[in-house]
């Protein structure tokens, strides 16, 4: 159905996210200082430097540098940028921190005993920390453009699997009436004539108004009842035919052409040589987000000859699969001589 065949979610675009992201980050050290307007300025001014030089570290390897370069396996390369970048980012905050400390935004730090090299240390384990962060987005956000063209490849095949099923349908559902219009031929020419004329409504309307994903209920119900109209022509008064329509949500959605295989399939095993002694009655309902095709008929088994049989409803098979994956119930059983169907679809109540 229509939603299985769209993906419709509302989302928001990455750009705005890192933007939100990142904008989060620069004012969390303000947010949680005491609130005065110079310790806060101070803070932003000193801090703005070492916080620019990590979004262009970030982003160097979240554009370039990782998919360049690490997911190439060229990681020698990749480390040698990155050191050279550590190097030139480190010395740019040494100049401003020396700038910060002459304009007073900064306390000159009283000499301390300290651990060799920790300044390395420490800005080594920041560049790590980035650039691993750098690397963890990067790796999300490709897996996630990897699940979305997977799910559009899945849709396609979908797609093309739906349309080979619904051709399936359509020259079946022409072959089984051309041979009840042939037979008309030599019984009555003028049914035949009436049978081609309604044959070329049908076909109109699979043509042109069965092209979407879904049809409203109605629309199918109006295609069986024609299609019923047609095959009674060959039978006439003696068969004992009845279709009821319940129809409380016309507009309920169902896949179109769904219906027919099984409305053959009726016509097909529930009439027998004597019409007289054949019956069909066909129930179909819509409400409560359900749509339900019932029918009882007489039942009489083709031979193995018969080589029309099959298509139709395995194609319907494959699509309620497909299109009402555990959303669906099909079930069909003889009891006392009938043959009764059962076919029960959920569809949204909203749409």
């Amino acid at each position: 159905m229509n939603k299985i065949l769209k993906f419709q979610k509302w989302h928001v675009p990455p750009p705005i996210i890192h933007i939100l992201l990142w904008l989060f980050i620069y004012t969390v050290p303000v947010l949680l200082t005491i609130p005065s307007n110079e310790i806060n300025w101070k803070i932003r001014y000193w801090t703005t430097v070492p916080f620019l030089a990590m979004l262009i570290s970030f982003y160097a390897n979240y554009s370039f540098l990782i998919p360049k370069f690490l997911y190439t396996k060229r990681i020698a390369i990749y480390a040698v940028i990155n050191l050279l970048m550590f190097l030139i980012i480190s010395y740019l905050i040494g100049l401003w921190k020396s700038h910060a400390v002459d304009v007073g935004v900064l306390e000159p730090y009283p000499p301390q005993p300290e651990i060799p090299f920790s300044w390395l240390i420490k800005s080594i384990t920041a560049l790590i920390f980035v650039n691993g962060v750098a690397i963890s987005v990067r790796s999300t956000s490709m897996w996630f453009h990897s699940k979305a063209a997977m799910q559009r490849m899945e849709l396609e095949s979908i797609r093309s699997e739906l349309s080979f099923l619904k051709m399936q349908i359509s020259p079946h559902f022409l072959f089984n009436t051309l041979n009840n219009i042939l037979t008309l031929i030599d019984e009555n020419k003028e049914l035949a004539k009436q049978s081609v004329q309604q044959l070329s409504t049908l076909l109109r309307t699979v043509l042109y108004e069965f092209k979407a994903d879904t049809v409203a209920i109605k629309q199918e119900v109006e295609f069986l009842t024609g299609y019923s109209n047609l095959m009674r022509l060959r039978y006439g008064s003696e068969l004992n035919f009845n279709l009821e329509t319940d129809l409380s949500d016309p507009d309920a959605p169902i896949a179109p052409l769904l219906l027919i295989p099984i409305l053959e399939n009726v016509f097909k095993h529930g009439i027998g040589t004597s019409v007289k002694d054949s019956f069909i009655s066909i129930k179909i309902s819509s409400r409560n987000g359900k749509i339900i095709f019932e029918s009882v008929n007489t039942y009489f088994p083709k031979t193995s000859q018969d080589k029309s049989g099959g298509i139709g409803i395995e194609s319907t098979q494959k699509r309620l699969n497909i299109l009402y994956e555990n959303r669906y119930l099909y079930d069909c059983k003889i009891t006392g001589g009938n043959y009764i169907t059962r076919l029960e679809l959920q569809y949204d109540t909203v749409y």
